[in-house]
Formats: C-alpha cells, sequence, structure tokens
C-alpha cells in the first residue's frame, strides 16, 4: 500500500495503472487498503459464540473429577444447575474425551500370540490336528500332520474315529516317511494329546510336546488353515458320496497342495519346493526372468527412438522390409519358434502349422509346408489358409503388425546370409492377421 501510495504521488499516474503493473488483482488491492492497519488475523479461524474458554474446558474437567460415576449427559445438567458451566452434552462429551476421562477402555494386553519363534528349517514343527468331516451326512474325522517350515503336508488319515490310538499311528507313519527326524510336536489341548499314553508314545520316540493356549485357535493356525482350504477347495466342490471317494479326493489335492499350488506364506513357491531347498532357486530364477523382460522392453523402446522420422511410401515408416528379408532367414525364424518337421523332401519340409497348432498339433501333421531357399511357406489347412514368408510368419504367430514384427526381428534375430530377395515387393499378408496389420501394411 506504501509503494502504490508513493509512486502514485511522485509519477502521477492513477493507483490502477499501477496495481495492472504490478500483476495484482483490482479487487484483492482493494481488500488490502480495506484493513490497512489492522493486525493480519485473516488467516485464523474465526472465533464462535458456542466456543468454550480454557477455563470452561477446566471446570469441565475437575467436575468429573468429583463426579466419576455420573455419565456425560447427567454432569451436563448438574454443571448447568450448580452454575459451573453451561454447555451442550455433545460438547461436554467433546471435552472429556479429548481429556482421557471417557470413551472406550483399550483392550487388555496379553500374553497370546507372544513369544513363538518359527522353525528356520525342515521338520523343527510338526503341527497336528483333527477336524470334521460330513461325507453325504455321516460325520468322519481327518487327522493332518503338517511342516511348519514348509507347509507340506506329511501324512493325513480319515477314520470313523480318532482317539489316542489312532493319532498315535497317524503320528508313527509320519515317522516312517522321515525316519531320522525328530521334530517338536505342535497340538491343540484335545483329549487325544492330553493322553497319558500319547505322552509316553511321544518320549519313547524323542520328541518333544507343545500344546497352545486354550481358547485361543490362532497358536496352531497353520494346521487350521489347512483344513479350512481342504474342506472349501476340495472337499464341498467335489461333494463326495463315500468315505472311499473323499480319501480319492483328499489325495489328489494333497499331491496338487504339495507340489503344485503355491503357497502365499512361503513366498508363493510350492510347499515341497521349500521343503527340498528349492525355493531360493525359483526366487533367482524370477527375478532373472523379470529382469530379461525388462531388458527387452528397454531394447524395444530404444528401437522405437532410434527410428528415422522419414521412410519411403512402399514401406512402413522406419522399416526396411527389403533388408529386413536379405538379412533374416527362414531357417532363423523356424529356429526361433522351435518348429520340428514331420517330412522332408528336398528342400522342401513338412510339418505342423506354428500359426494355429501352437501347442505343436497332431503328431505326424503335416498341414504346414515351407520352401527354405526360397523363404516361403504356406498353411493348407482349410481354416487357417496361411502364407507367406518369413516376416509374414513372425508375425502371425505372434499375432503383431507387420511393422513391429520387423522391428522384433531386427532386434532379436542376428542377421543371417544374404539371400535372393523375395519376388514380392511388400510382405504377404496373412489372412489371420488382424485389422490394424492389415492397415499398417497398406501404409
Amino acid at each position: 500500500m506504501d509503494y502504490v501510495e508513493r509512486w502514485t504521488t511522485r509519477a502521477e499516474l492513477p493507483a490502477k495503472r499501477l496495481v495492472r503493473w504490478i500483476g495484482i488483482g483490482p479487487s484483492k488491492f482493494h481488500d488490502w487498503k480495506a484493513r490497512y492497519g489492522q493486525v493480519n488475523e485473516h488467516n485464523a479461524q474465526v472465533p464462535r459464540d458456542h466456543w468454550l474458554e480454557d477455563w470452561e474446558r477446566r471446570a469441565i474437567v475437575n467436575f468429573e473429577g468429583d463426579y466419576p460415576l455420573e455419565g456425560y449427559r447427567r454432569l451436563t445438567f448438574m454443571m448447568n444447575d450448580a452454575e459451573v458451566v453451561a454447555a451442550a452434552p455433545a460438547t461436554v462429551y467433546r471435552v472429556l474425551k479429548a481429556a482421557g476421562r471417557i470413551g472406550r477402555q483399550p483392550a487388555k494386553t496379553t500374553g497370546k500370540g507372544k513369544g513363538f519363534h518359527q522353525p528356520d528349517a525342515p521338520h523343527r514343527h510338526w503341527h497336528i490336528d483333527v477336524s470334521y468331516l460330513n461325507i453325504a451326512g455321516t460325520f468322519y474325522f481327518l487327522c493332518s500332520v503338517l511342516d511348519g517350515f514348509s507347509r507340506s503336508i506329511v501324512h493325513w488319515e480319515i477314520g470313523e474315529s480318532m482317539k489316542e490310538p489312532e493319532v498315535e499311528l497317524v503320528v508313527q507313519r509320519a515317522r516312517e516317511k522321515f525316519p531320522g527326524e525328530r521334530p517338536r510336536i505342535i497340538s491343540d489341548n484335545g483329549p487325544q494329546f492330553i493322553a497319558k499314553d500319547f505322552k509316553e508314545f511321544l518320549r519313547h520316540c524323542s520328541m518333544t510336546h507343545v500344546r497352545t493356549s486354550p481358547h485361543y485357535p490362532q497358536s496352531n493356525g497353520k494346521i487350521e488353515r489347512w483344513h479350512r482350504s481342504l474342506k472349501s477347495e476340495c472337499l464341498r466342490p467335489g461333494v463326495p458320496l463315500t468315505v472311499d471317494d473323499a480319501r480319492r479326493l483328499v489325495h489328489q489335492y494333497v499331491t496338487y497342495y504339495n507340489e503344485v499350488r503355491l503357497h502365499s506364506a512361503i513366498g508363493y513357491v510350492a510347499p515341497h519346493d521349500r521343503l527340498h531347498g528349492l525355493d531360493g532357486v525359483i526366487q533367482q530364477q524370477r527375478d532373472r526372468r523379470l529382469e530379461e523382460a525388462r531388458e527387452r522392453r528397454r531394447r524395444m523402446r530404444a528401437g522405437h527412438a532410434a527410428l528415422p522420422a522419414e521412410s519411403s511410401a512402399a514401406e512402413s515408416p522406419g522399416v526396411d522390409f527389403s533388408a529386413v528379408r536379405k538379412n533374416v532367414t527362414m531357417e532363423q525364424v523356424l529356429e526361433r519358434l522351435h518348429w520340428m518337421d514331420h517330412l522332408r523332401g528336398g528342400a522342401q519340409r513338412r510339418g505342423p502349422c506354428p500359426v494355429h497348432d501352437r501347442d505343436g498339433g497332431p503328431e505326424r501333421s503335416r498341414a504346414f509346408s515351407v520352401n527354405l531357399p526360397r523363404g516361403v511357406f504356406r498353411c493348407f489347412h482349410p481354416q487357417c489358409q496361411a502364407q507367406g514368408n518369413a516376416l509374414d510368419l513372425w508375425a502371425a504367430v505372434h499375432g503383431l503388425p507387420i511393422r513391429e514384427a520387423a522391428l522384433h526381428l531386427q532386434l532379436m534375430l542376428p542377421p543371417g546370409n544374404p539371400k535372393p530377395p523375395n519376388r514380392e515387393e511388400e510382405p504377404v499378408l496373412l489372412q489371420s492377421l488382424s485389422p490394424t496389420a492389415r492397415d499398417s501394411s497398406s501404409r
């Protein structure tokens, strides 16, 4: 304000022009002029009439200390009648809650879930538990033994009863699969596991026993989660009608669970892979494939960036198709596609079509014919009818436009021996290509 007033007087210029030169809006300038000389409190909260003062907040907290058994609503009207503080019940509640005098009490701290150390090697902890199975309206018992380190199922059995002798048989058969191991048995407080005979059996086997906390199934959560997965993914969808059918389904699922299914708790590897120490190798392979994919994408981006801005009308932008046809041979493309022929006759070779028979096709399929010296191919299958040169074959197999296929061949395949160019001036497009590929080739 002082700057505008000074130069308005000295330069004899209107304030409107100076404000416009400075870059301030006229309304902002007049607002500043209206509160010129006042304390700068325009960004602070505007006081409200219902706000409590500090002494009132202290009085509410002190009054609650004198009557700790009363609720905040009764305290509100008691303070109003006693002319201590006049406030609304909601305001009194917020003041007492901010002071920590009312509200939900913190949960009591317990020792459950603390002090347990996860096993660092296989066969250190074996979790065992008994679960019910409802098979066609009849209840059976399932007893499972799970390795705590690898989460693999060591042994399981289904029976009409699962008393202490049956549980001993389950543990003994699990020990016979790994005779040199002496794991610690972790179980709940079921009658089979607290029996004196079970303790004697474990003592003779040189194994220790730990029982979980009562009414706390999370302490044996590994075996509990296994039983939940078994019922939700195997028994309920399979609907076994007999106990033999249930045993068959469980046997198949245990094999799938141990050897195929990726377990989220152990880094998404199969339990048997972790049991045999292969989880580190699998993770390294995954990291290596990820780095290779990133490097391939980087090379592709670099190839796109290095393309020339101008191109001839006969070729797609930035791609020399004649050079690709000259440097990349049909043998290189077939080798890259892992194609195996079933019949050879001079320069002609026949076998499964890599375009529509991605999995190799029938064992004696000869629908695909290729002429290596000329570098052309053709599929005689009525639903395929693909034909063309090496570039067309690469584009059809990978579902790429013709320009992208040429870039792939330039970056991924080394140049081969020069050969006479094909009779076609442009790559022969396939009927199986997408409309995008046809548009690219037409340009």
